[in-house]
């Protein structure tokens, strides 16, 4: 079983199944070193029946200001125009073979 919530401190770990609640929204138990067992909150683990990857993510008012702010920002940020030669790096050139002519 691995544990797959982003926001769970143990996220990408895996471990060895030591007992499971029945309920979907129940605990596993896992065992995790010198005969420790941590419960786990199923919904964190692979063992879900939420789906691979839900959202767990909550923003705050302040951080949704503050994001809709930036975006205003950059709205109000001229495009800028590239010319079509402008590249980076060096350029190629072909080089000239010039034919040695041996007598």
């Amino acid at each position: 079983m691995e544990v797959t919530d982003p926001a769970h401190p143990l996220c990408g770990r895996r471990f060895r199944v030591h007992s499971a609640a029945r309920s979907p929204d129940g605990h596993v138990f896992v065992e995790y070193r010198d005969g420790i067992v941590l419960r786990i909150p199923r919904a964190a683990t692979s063992l879900s029946t939420f789906g691979q990857y839900p959202v767990r993510g909550k923003l705050s008012r302040s951080a949704i200001e503050e994001l809709l702010s930036l975006v205003k920002e950059y709205e109000l940020c001229p495009t800028p125009t590239k010319s079509p030669r402008a590249k980076s790096g060096r350029r190629f050139q072909p080089r000239t073979s010039k034919k040695s002519s041996k007598n």
